[in-house]
């Protein structure tokens, strides 16, 4: 073969592998975005770069007979799955390391896909100097795999194999050794085709082996996912316990008031009828509405906490403030949650997100303890393509804005003062999160705001 059909064959399986990426980011993974984008032209120039140069480097080591090497095999393939994660990073303008996660998982289906393909057609090598033999490798390759790796994609789809590895990549800890271990798989994989194959096992008893190894992976990725993803569905049932608990005792209190303002109702309407007979109407206009602001207080007040709750749709959001209202109410600091708009979902990580509201929280509401005006607002604001978390208190304190995001510094005293460094830190790996920190009339206000969509 000349080197040009060399070329031509490999960009048309390195088109085609980079679509099957994208696919089984979108439709079987969901991480990567759906929908209509604008790509930049430098960015389809330089999806168009990386897999002209893999294309290149894999017919160059081919036509010089290199790829029978073992270590330049694994850096072919290594630098092929480094160019589709690049390639997807690009594109959909996602972190290099999910990408990552994504072009492994594809990786290994694929190559169980190609083991079976071959293994059920042909029980030794190919030789591709050979026309005959050539078109046999180009439809196994292409078609075969294809037909066995959509296959393989139906069963996973059905068995949940692909929300069970997402659960997994989204969890930091458990995802950041599981990398390690899965970016090893192109050696794990060519190595124990050498030795096996060394030892004098044929080619299909090789292949078999190392389909099995593979997977057995993919089995226990799907049981970490799993594992995972039934904590965090305990995790949401708890929640969801919790927050009927605090919704049955908000009820009770709400009955409460309602029985007492009914005990006083009588009497109430007794002095508004004698002040009207008298011709008092301006007296009686201020009684009225001394008790509509009197009723408003102590039960309009938590119906429409409840109802802004209601609007926080995020698991973990609503856990964190569920338990930060209980405290407050605790305590007795008046709390005014404000959701004006259905808060689902947002760019930032779930963990990191709550992490950096329980900290403006947390100093919120230890600035206003023991006041007898203690007061806290939260407001959650999504439109315009920006979500707004924004906390507000009364000030009781002198503070030296310019100091408080240093670790170790408090108005409190010492062994204090991590909580605003280690926010920070947090959001400083966020591009796209804009933090504002202003003092206003006696007020200390902080808020982030998280731009959801990329502009252009």
């Amino acid at each position: 073969m000349s080197f040009l059909s060399v070329f031509v064959f490999n960009m048309i399986s390195c088109v085609a592998g980079l679509v099957s990426v994208v696919f089984m980011g979108m439709a079987v993974l969901k991480v990567l975005p759906r929908g209509r984008r604008r790509y930049g032209l430098w960015r389809v120039a330089s999806v168009a770069a990386c897999l002209v140069m893999i294309t290149w480097s894999a017919s160059y080591l081919y036509k010089k007979g290199l790829l029978s090497n073992f270590f330049v095999l694994v850096l072919e393939d290594y630098l092929r799955l480094i160019g589709y994660a690049c390639c997807v990073s690009l594109l959909f303008r996602v972190k290099f390391r999910k990408c990552w996660g994504i072009v492994l998982f594809e990786e290994c289906v694929r190559e169980c896909s190609n083991v079976l393909a071959f293994i059920s057609f042909t029980d030794r090598p190919l030789v591709l100097s050979i026309p005959e033999e050539r078109r046999t490798y180009m439809f196994l390759s292409s078609v075969v795999t294809m037909a066995v790796f959509l296959a393989l994609l139906f069963v996973m789809y059905k068995m949940k194999v692909g929300d069970a590895y997402r659960q997994w990549m989204e969890h930091r800890n458990l995802w950041s050794r599981g990398r390690i271990c899965l970016s090893g798989y192109p050696i794990l994989f060519y190595g124990i085709m050498e030795v096996l194959m060394g030892g004098g096992a044929s080619r299909n008893v090789s292949m078999g082996i190392t389909l099995l190894m593979v997977t057995a992976a993919l089995v226990l990725f799907h049981h970490m996912g799993m594992e995972e993803w039934q904590r965090r569905e305990f995790a949401a049932q708890e929640l969801i316990l919790q927050q009927q608990n605090v919704y049955i005792k908000t009820l009770e209190g709400m009955q409460e008031e309602v029985r007492r303002f009914r005990h006083d109702y009588r009497n109430m309407m007794s002095g508004l009828c004698l002040t009207v007979k008298e011709g008092e109407l301006t007296e009686a206009g201020r009684f009225l509405q001394e008790m509509t602001e009197d009723f408003d207080s102590q039960i309009g007040g938590q119906i429409r906490q409840m109802g802004h709750l209601s609007n926080v749709r995020m698991t973990e959001v609503k856990g964190l403030l569920l338990a930060k209202l209980a405290q407050m109410q605790r305590e007795g600091t008046a709390c005014e949650l404000e959701v004006m708009r259905p808060f689902q979902k947002t760019r930032c990580r779930a963990t990191d997100l709550c992490r950096c509201l329980g900290v403006l929280i947390d100093n919120a509401m230890e600035e206003v303890r023991g006041q007898e005006d203690a007061w806290v607002h939260i407001m959650i604001s999504s439109q315009e393509g920006y979500t707004t978390f924004r906390v507000k208190n009364r000030l009781y304190h002198n503070i030296d804005v310019h100091r408080i995001w240093q670790q170790g510094y408090s108005t409190k005293g010492e062994d204090r003062g991590f909580g605003l460094a280690s926010y920070r830190q947090i959001l400083e790996g966020y591009e796209d999160v804009l933090p504002a920190t202003a003092v206003q009339e006696g007020y200390f206000i902080q808020e982030f705001k998280i731009q959801e969509r990329n502009a252009g």
